[in-house]
């Protein structure tokens, strides 16, 4: 069986890499190498913008 990588430039694929607890160090590195800020980003707080079903109306 050969396995594959999923491109990051999926938005499930983005938010696991970048929107998830375990990879905030991650999220940290990606901000601070693109942003380029005066003073270094050390934390982020992540919120859930997850829309759940029961609330989507079209």
């Amino acid at each position: 069986m050969t396995r594959t990588l999923l491109s990051p430039k999926v938005d499930f694929v983005f938010k696991k890499i970048f929107g998830s607890e375990e990879n905030k160090s991650v999220l940290i590195s990606f901000l601070n190498a693109t942003l380029k800020p005066k003073k270094e980003i050390v934390s982020v707080d992540l919120k859930n913008t997850d829309i759940e079903k029961e609330y989507f109306n079209l």
